[in-house]
């Protein structure tokens, strides 16, 4: 059994950019003409003019909420010179979620801590919000560490891309994540691979 650790606090805060539009705004384009295309920035007295706001993911991550921004940088010409959103430019324009990409556990890391509790971190998906996430774990035997067994749904409704449980046992695991929106779900992420067994832990 996995016990899981409670992400409870408020609800992720969206503000999204129409994403064609977004995608749309060009390194060099005029300050004018992305006024015109995507609308006067939002209000946000903790950002410089140079770094104009229009969205943002505000995750209540642990150990402190994260902030993923849509930001415009302009030079001194009044020209841009940076785009930066939470996708790293991979949007999904028909509002599907896109794929998770897991960030932590790096795949293919051994650890030795216990209890085994694995923090687990991916990129938000692109798409309409609100999005929910579902992660699915299994594991193997330390004596046929390839071949894996018992996938289990430990929740399919998270609401941010952070997720903590406690793995069950000295053996390999590994786990994948997908996106739901109210238009569909995404593509299982990449399988992300860790190792607990006995020869890497003191602990059993």
């Amino acid at each position: 059994m996995q016990d899981t650790f409670s992400y409870a606090s408020p609800e992720p805060e969206f503000v999204q950019p129409d994403y064609r539009k977004w995608e749309a705004v060009q390194i060099g384009m005029s300050r004018e003409d992305v006024v015109a295309l995507l609308g006067p920035p939002l209000k946000d007295p903790y950002r410089a003019d140079a770094n104009c706001s229009y969205g943002h993911l505000e995750m209540p991550m642990l150990p402190q909420r994260r902030t993923y921004v849509f930001l415009i940088g302009y030079d001194e010409n009044e020209r841009v010179f940076r785009k930066t959103d939470p996708f790293k430019g991979k949007l999904s324009l028909d509002g599907t979620p896109s794929k998770p990409e897991i960030i932590i556990p790096v795949s293919g890391t051994d650890f030795s801590h216990y209890p085994r509790v694995l923090d687990c971190r991916w990129y938000p998906s692109s798409g309409e919000y609100p999005i929910t996430y579902t992660i699915e774990v299994s594991s193997a035997s330390p004596l046929e560490p390839e071949i894996f067994y018992n996938p289990v749904e430990l929740d399919t409704e998270i609401p941010i891309p952070f997720y903590m449980f406690n793995f069950a046992g000295s053996q390999p695991g590994r786990i994948r994540v997908k996106a739901r929106n109210r238009l569909g779900e995404s593509e299982w992420s990449d399988y992300c691979h860790f190792d607990f067994s006995v020869r890497n832990s003191t602990l059993s």
